[in-house]
């Protein structure tokens, strides 16, 4: 039995939930990918040096199930601070709501590429600050072109000189170029869906109302992307490949190209400095253009965060122009963070080039699970279970099911 006066209890009640309140008042957790641990900790550093009253918690975050992830945690009531989060999400995020509009905390934001702030704008409100923006090229190894009888400065342009060159390479013992089919389901997304976009195609509608993933543009570019590995031109790994797998393989000289961002480019050099690389533009249909997603990651706040009033003064900080330009892993959302020494490496050359050609993911509260239905369908086609209209056929049904929701 509970021998404590009434006021006694009282006061200990009251107490105790100062101390919880205190707790979460001087403390920010913050989710932050893996890649990026050893410059966010840097971050974090300085930031309490010149805010003693505010702690960070850091908490390492990896791409394998991060969206599954950070929905569950948005939905669960007990959700960190800050997460960082790929700009597609963010749209879902918001018209959820599940995080809180930054309309507050963004500054400078003329400074800021548009396309960046759009992709993360929604009901005339901004759900995020943008940090990082990126589009793919086509890393390749100039040494194992040569080796191919290939001449390592004649790129291939159209997607029948990919096809051929990947041919040629395959028969020497090299996989000629390596696709993605497993790992985070947005790293098939990045690699593929361009190919849809650029052959005239989609996964839904511009209205964002209708799937169209199984109509001939998409079906056809899906076929082209799938045979490279069918066709025994990507590694026998495939299906459990993220980018991160193929990097590896390229420095370990079983990959001759494949599809990536500037990210990738540090960890070759270091692996891998023998080896001489180049980077050329994604290859096209014949007669049409080529395409990307424009990517990147952006911060948000969730709506349940226990902090939000330090969590945006640490957003202020990380997005300075001098930490942005330090922090990303590819281009800064913020134009002036371009001017960076950082950025005027020739080798980004080709990157930069990509940008104008980069395009947002569809807006919509239900993309998250839209990419799963369109991965799992990729996945059904390298597994050999469904031919690709079978799987696009299916894939379809289900997007329209999560677009009519």
């Amino acid at each position: 039995m509970n021998t404590l006066p009434r006021t006694a209890m009282l006061a200990l009640a009251v107490s105790t939930l100062t101390l919880t309140t205190a707790a979460y008042a001087g403390e920010v957790v913050w989710w932050t990918p893996n890649w990026g641990e050893a410059r966010a900790k840097e971050l974090v550093e300085k930031f309490q040096a010149a805010n003693p009253g505010i702690t960070i918690k850091m908490e390492v975050t990896v791409s394998d199930g991060l969206p599954a992830r950070v929905l569950t945690a948005l939905q669960s009531g007990a959700a960190p601070d800050i997460i960082e989060v790929q700009h597609g999400w963010v749209n879902g995020y918001a018209q959820n709501d599940l995080v809180i509009p930054l309309d507050d905390t963004i500054q400078d934001a003329n400074d800021y590429t548009k396309a960046a702030l759009d992709y993360v704008s929604w009901g005339g409100k901004l759900w995020a600050i943008p940090y990082r923006i990126e589009t793919h090229a086509i890393i390749y190894n100039k040494g194992l072109w040569k080796a191919a009888g290939l001449d390592p400065e004649k790129v291939p342009q159209t997607w029948a000189e990919l096809v051929d060159d990947a041919a040629k390479i395959a028969a020497s013992g090299v996989s000629g170029f390596a696709i993605t089919g497993g790992g985070e389901v947005g790293n098939t997304i990045f690699r593929s869906l361009p190919f849809i976009w650029m052959n005239g195609g989609g996964i839904v509608s511009d209205d964002v109302k209708t799937a169209i993933v199984n109509q001939p543009a998409a079906v056809e570019a899906v076929k082209f992307y799938t045979d490279f590995y069918k066709n025994g031109q990507s590694p026998a790994s495939t299906l459990q490949n993220d980018g991160a797998a193929n990097r590896k393989l390229f420095i370990a000289q079983q990959v001759a190209a494949y599809q990536s961002g500037q990210f990738d480019v540090p960890s070759i050099l270091k692996e891998a400095p023998s080896t001489e690389i180049g980077v050329f533009a994604i290859p096209h249909p014949e007669g049409k253009n080529t395409a990307a997603i424009l990517g990147g990651w952006s911060y948000v706040i969730p709506k349940d965060a226990k902090n939000p009033g330090d969590a945006k003064t640490f957003l202020q900080f990380l997005s300075t122009s001098e930490n942005q330009a330090f922090f990303t892993d590819t281009f800064p959302a913020r134009i002036s963070s371009m001017d960076a020494d950082r950025f005027k490496d020739p080798i980004l050359s080709v990157f930069k080039s990509m940008l104008p050609y980069g395009r947002p993911v569809p807006i919509h509260k239900n993309w998250v699970q839209i990419t799963q239905a369109y991965f799992d369908g990729i996945q059904r086609i390298l597994t050999g279970d469904q031919d690709v209209q079978a799987a696009m056929d299916q894939a379809n049904e289900e997007i329209q099911a999560l677009l009519d929701q």
